[in-house]
């Protein structure tokens, strides 16, 4: 517990230079500045103080998560991603320990392929960022510049789905990598490979996905949709690790690795399709023209 406080304490420090983008929390200090006050606390009714609480944290996200296909299908593929984590944290040791042999300080020395592909991840999103979706907007921004300013914010947020794409084949490609050749006939070091290649794909498809889904809402809306990812993301991270080892045992690794494949790649094509058809999705939405 030292250990990942000492992680916290230097991580999260860096939120200290973190500047407000929430525009509710920016309307209301540019009031103040203004001399313009709100009603005090006081005058507040404890029950709308409730159901705003509840509607905001609750009801909104339950209710996009079950009307808006683009949250639906991204709370679905993100919180996936995100449970798969946590099933090679459980299945990675048994898979070293009963195939190679490892000792338990060797165990731990195997996370050495998600560290890397955690690595890896920031730096290929930032390329894509740099080399694909900043020219893309500055060549809308370029064609838009005589248009009205607001005209700006209605760059397609699908251009955020480029690293979600690339994910989406890198992950079950590492996956089946390391279902077939987690075997004493291969060295130990091809797995971990592989286990950085899911990793790598899995961060990919985690970014560009909530990226879209935000940019689609905005700043009001985009965090009920948050909130309704970290519902689905947290209740599928809780359950998986309660079977995984039972299903690696059943199954054997390969099928039981090749399980997740196969669900990886049945998901692969949402980003395609947000992509493709991601306007008419938007178009039917009742909540993404909200500000």
């Amino acid at each position: 517990m030292w250990t990942i406080l000492f992680f916290n304490v230097v991580c999260l420090s860096s939120l200290v230079f973190v500047r407000e983008s929430y525009k509710k929390t920016l309307l209301l200090r540019r009031a103040k500045a203004r001399g313009l006050e709100g009603p005090p606390e006081s005058q507040r009714e404890i029950t709308q103080e409730l159901q705003y609480f509840m509607t905001k944290t609750v009801i909104r996200p339950v209710h996009m998560l079950f009307t808006e296909p683009i949250v639906g299908l991204v709370c679905l593929y993100s919180s996936f991603q995100f449970a798969l984590l946590y099933t090679f944290v459980v299945a990675s040791p048994y898979v070293f320990s009963t195939v190679y042999g490892f000792s338990l300080g060797a165990q731990g020395l195997t996370f050495l392929g998600f560290i890397t592909g955690c690595s890896i991840a920031p730096m290929a999103i930032i390329t894509l960022d740099r080399l694909v979706y900043k020219p893309k907007f500055l060549q809308f921004q370029e064609a838009t510049k005589d248009a009205q300013a607001s005209s700006l914010s209605e760059f397609p947020p699908e251009h955020r789905l480029y690293c979600s794409m690339i994910g989406s084949i890198v992950l079950p490609t590492g996956l089946f990598w390391f279902a077939w050749t987690a075997k004493p006939s291969v060295h130990w070091i091809c797995p971990i490979i592989a286990q950085a290649f899911s990793v790598l794909g899995s961060v990919l498809v985690y970014v560009g996905a909530n990226f879209y889904m935000l940019d689609t809402y905005g700043p009001l809306y985009g965090a009920s949709a948050a909130g309704a990812t970290s519902l689905s993301r947290y209740t599928l991270a809780t359950a998986f690790p309660l079977f995984t080892l039972q299903m690696y045992r059943r199954l054997g690794i390969g099928w039981a690795t090749s399980l997740l494949g196969f669900c990886t790649l049945a998901m692969a094509p949402i980003p395609w399709v947000f992509y493709r058809w991601g306007p008419k999705l938007r178009a039917r939405s009742s909540y993404e023209h909200e500000n």
